[in-house]
């Protein structure tokens, strides 16, 4: 079993993994906290635990939406190229990101 040190709104957390996935996590870890520094720098505020609750619920949020667009995608029986399932994809994120500032703006306001 492997350690690795990540940093997310500047603290530490040991982590374990299999050997040889150190770097992967190390990518997940940055991923997540590049998604935190976004909430933070559109505004919204909170205790660390807060603003992790509200990273995962995010990212749980691009995952069901990928996912959905790959069962539909599937359903129809799309023989595109992969290509184009990124780029369904991308404007998935897209359209979460919108939606996502959106909610941070409104739950700032009093």
């Amino acid at each position: 079993m492997a350690h690795v040190d990540i940093f997310l709104s500047g603290r530490k957390y040991t982590v374990s993994c299999e050997v040889g996935q150190e770097p992967r996590l190390q990518e997940l870890a940055d991923y997540v906290g590049g998604r935190m520094r976004e909430l933070t720098d559109s505004g919204v505020t909170g205790s660390d635990a807060h603003m992790l609750a509200l990273t995962t619920l995010l990212i749980a949020d691009e995952v069901f939406d990928l996912n959905d667009e790959l069962k539909k995608a599937a359903r129809a029986g799309d023989t595109r190229s992969p290509d184009h399932t990124a780029v369904v994809a991308a404007s998935s994120i897209d359209a979460l990101t919108r939606r996502l500032e959106d909610l941070a703006v409104r739950l700032e306001r009093p």
